[in-house]
């Protein structure tokens, strides 16, 4: 019987530059940064064309990322209105979150809606933070100490209590509307990751307080992927942070996901709406 063999495109996906001596800034309201970005063409592997059994192996607690299958029952423009999002929507995470990873408890604290621009255009990072367009940067949402610091960002009276226990910060990704086409978004896997070098932390600059980002460096050893026709029922689960750094039998814990939307210009020519998607943070806690 024939292997089938795993699909990639290429793409250029923007990087750290190690040139930057400096620690990295950005600012959540305006283009002010002082960044330096380095396009490198990386191989993005298709999860779609992996057999069944070896996606098994993508879990948060393994490669920081996993695919999940849950429809919402939100469609469409719903999922632009705030009112639906967090009277409807954040219940549905919440009790899919408790499901699917055994939490006891999660606290959603925002949410980020996007959309590309129309076809023909291009996304640069940075440009219009106003704008809430795909990032096509490789980053990460939080570092551990910013990680930590959301405990007591959020959780009041009981953030001591609460980070004392398990806690980890997920993002919940999915698109609006499919299949996603011009821009989807990879994930790289934990396991190849050199966190030393590829990690860089970066200030996050927001208009009362400053929070903290990883930018990464690029390296050839870093395997990254994403999901073709991305569906709004493909969700992505991407582990933000996590307090339970040692290993599980033997087996280092992934701590984090870097990602970044990327153009896909295997798009051209083919039919297909500016993505639209709907991001997800929520703080879980494994104690009550």
């Amino acid at each position: 019987m024939p292997v089938a063999t795993p699909q990639t495109v290429s793409a250029l996906v923007p990087f750290l530059s190690p040139a930057l001596k400096e620690k990295p800034y950005f600012t959540s309201s305006s283009p002010d940064s002082n960044i330096v970005s380095e396009e490198h063409a990386v191989q993005i592997t298709d999860l779609r064309s992996l057999p069944v059994s070896e996606l098994d192996a993508f879990t948060t607690d393994t490669s920081g990322f996993q695919w999940v299958k849950h429809a919402s029952a939100l469609h469409g423009d719903e999922l632009f209105d705030e009112d639906k999002i967090r009277n409807e929507y954040y219940p549905e995470v919440d009790a899919f979150l408790k499901s699917l990873l055994g939490a006891k408890r999660t606290f959603i604290f925002d949410h980020t809606t996007r959309r590309a621009p129309p076809r023909g255009e291009k996304v640069e990072f940075g440009r219009d933070p106003q704008a809430r367009g795909p990032v096509p940067r490789a980053h990460v949402d939080q570092t551990p100490k910013a990680g930590a610091e959301r405990v007591f960002v959020h959780m009041g009276e009981e953030a001591e209590r609460l980070s004392k226990g398990r806690v980890q910060i997920v993002n919940v990704w999915r698109p609006i509307r499919g299949p996603i086409r011009d821009y989807p978004l990879a994930v790289a896997d934990y396991r190849s990751l050199h966190p030393d070098t590829d990690l860089q932390a970066t200030d996050l600059r927001y208009p009362h307080r400053t929070g903290e980002t990883y930018s990464i460096r690029f390296g050839a050893h870093q395997r990254w992927y994403y999901i073709s026709d991305q569906q709004p029922d493909d969700v992505l689960l991407l582990k933000c942070y996590e307090s339970e750094v040692d290993a599980v039998d033997g087996v280092p814990r992934a701590l984090l996901t870097p990602h970044t939307a990327f153009y896909n210009k295997e798009s051209e020519g083919m039919e297909f709406e500016p993505r639209q998607s709907i991001e997800v943070r929520a703080l879980v806690f494994y104690t009550e």
